[in-house]
């Protein structure tokens, strides 16, 4: 069973969103060794093939949305990533042994797809770098959008949630998650907030720890072009750490953007940044 099925309003929203796209989208399940892959895909199908992996709990929908400008010229490939809440059945893999790394290479196998281009949003940052650690040869190009996967922060999130944290868990209503997600969106993008209120109140657990760290001994034999996107004001990641470590690990690390913004930015710095993530895979 996957996860949306848990919970109608959980389901509901995700259709909504699907429904609301400005494009057309199709989906199926793929099948591997692990299981069948829910698989949306946008753009034109003879189009070259892209992969995008999106952020924790924010399933294809939301992904084909941030990264809407892509459809122009790709064929994009989003699937449903193993243990979030989204269509794939299954628990979520082992954050360690390249496990991410042999879904994604399982994933790719079934659609026919030796390498193509990848942009990883977050916690799908994380699971590139695990196939770019494991099968190089498989990522073209690579954008990484406020990745995970450098370093686990622990005290920078912690400092500005347990706060509204505490009060949400004591309350559990919407106008506490409200303030509990402010420093990850600032209600900049209210349709995916009402779905992670949903995940939580399906009671869906969290696979809140990605691949990784990813050392340069570990990417040592991943040599194409990447592209590195973080926010000043991200809950998570530091945007001079991020870079420091993302220096330090890629041998191709080509170019490198930095917005004023949190985790999830305003629409208006989504709209910048996939026109970057397009120009950049396209080249």
């Amino acid at each position: 069973m996957d996860s949306i099925s848990l919970s109608p309003e959980l389901k509901r929203r995700y259709e909504a969103q699907q429904e609301q796209l400005p494009f057309p989208v199709r989906g199926e399940y793929v099948p591997t060794s692990y299981g069948p892959v829910w698989v949306l895909e946008a753009g034109d199908p003879d189009a070259p093939p892209l992969i995008a992996l999106h952020g924790l709990q924010t399933p294809a929908p939301f992904n084909l949305e941030f990264f809407a400008e892509l459809t122009k010229s790709f064929r994009v490939i989003c699937p449903d990533i193993l243990g979030q809440a989204g269509r794939t059945p299954g628990m979520a893999p082992t954050p360690v042994g390249h496990a991410y790394a042999m879904w994604v290479d399982q994933l790719m196998n079934a659609l026919k797809i030796e390498s193509c281009p990848m942009v990883g949003l977050s916690f799908g940052g994380a699971v590139l770098l695990d196939l770019a650690s494991y099968k190089p040869e498989r990522i073209d190009r690579a954008s990484l959008v406020v990745p995970a996967g450098f370093f686990r922060p622990i005290w920078r999130p912690l400092k500005k949630i347990i706060a509204p944290f505490i009060s949400f868990k004591i309350h559990s209503d919407f106008a506490h998650f409200g303030r509990l997600m402010k420093p990850l969106m600032d209600e900049n993008w209210l349709d995916l907030e009402n779905y992670f209120y949903a995940v939580f109140e399906a009671g869906i657990p969290l696979a809140l720890v990605p691949p990784g760290p990813f050392k340069c001994e570990d990417l040592c034999d991943f040599h194409s072009p990447v592209q590195l996107i973080s926010c000043r004001d991200d809950i998570y990641f530091d945007a001079d750490k991020l870079e420091k470590h993302a220096n330090s690990a890629l041998i191709n690390l080509t170019e490198t953007h930095v917005f004023d913004d949190l985790h999830i930015p305003t629409a208006e710095n989504r709209q910048k940044i996939q026109k970057e993530v397009s120009r950049f895979l396209q080249q």
